[in-house]
């Protein structure tokens, strides 16, 4: 079956001593593609290493250096250049970087906030029900209830709750004000909606809801 990826070109060994990074096709290329670029590149051995101990990588096959990989690239009408995923990849860090400040910033707004909010007795599968929606950061609950861990957020039409499952063993769960069946409980702290408090809320979470299912399993 022909190989439907994109051809580029992708690190195939290290040099540290004399030619650096060099680059081969992440897929099996015609005789006649070869030809075309082939005029930039060279077909490696070990023994045209200087010190083959000191690559990484298979030294082996048709390579080219970091020079010459665009002319590679436009020989071959490549359009994943190494250029262009370097470009995308700073772009991702970048957006990286700049959601985890957004993160941080909504967490410390959102403990702020529940810091002083009262935390009436109530059972979570009574929350979950009456849930608009429910988010649960990272999965943390979902991956952490059977250890008694995780948080939840649950937004109601007009109450947002903070939960905090504290149902480890090691936990205090005389503390505990919401009721989980079969674990030790949770730390719940609860708000009227806001939609302010709700967007802070998204932001931490990345909307990612929480499924009543996933939690009834689990139990």
């Amino acid at each position: 079956m022909e190989d439907k990826k994109p051809l580029k070109l992708v690190i195939k060994c290290y040099d540290p001593v004399e030619y650096g990074t060099l680059y081969g096709f992440n897929q099996k290329i015609s005789d006649k593609m070869l030809e075309k670029a082939s005029k930039y590149m060279t077909k490696f051995t070990p023994a045209l290493f200087k010190n083959v101990m000191e690559i990484q990588g298979d030294p082996h096959g048709w390579m080219c250096t970091k020079e010459n990989a665009s002319k590679v690239e436009e020989a071959l009408g490549i359009t994943e250049t190494l250029d262009k995923i370097a470009k995308e990849r700073s772009l991702q860090r970048e957006y990286y970087d700049e959601h985890r400040k957004e993160k941080e910033d909504a967490q410390l707004k959102i403990e702020a906030a529940f810091a002083d909010a009262p935390r009436p007795p109530q059972k979570l599968s009574t929350l979950l029900k009456v849930a608009e929606v429910v988010y649960d950061p990272a999965n943390s609950f979902r991956d952490n209830n059977h250890y008694g861990g995780g948080h939840l957020f649950i937004v109601t039409k007009s109450m947002i709750w903070y939960i905090m499952n504290n149902g480890r063993e090691e936990n205090n769960w005389n503390i505990n004000n919401i009721e989980i069946d079969g674990a030790g409980g949770a730390i719940g702290f609860k708000l009227p909606y806001s939609e302010k408090l709700h967007e802070l809320i998204k932001t931490l979470t990345s909307s990612n809801e929480y499924k009543i299912d996933t939690y009834e399993e689990e139990i």
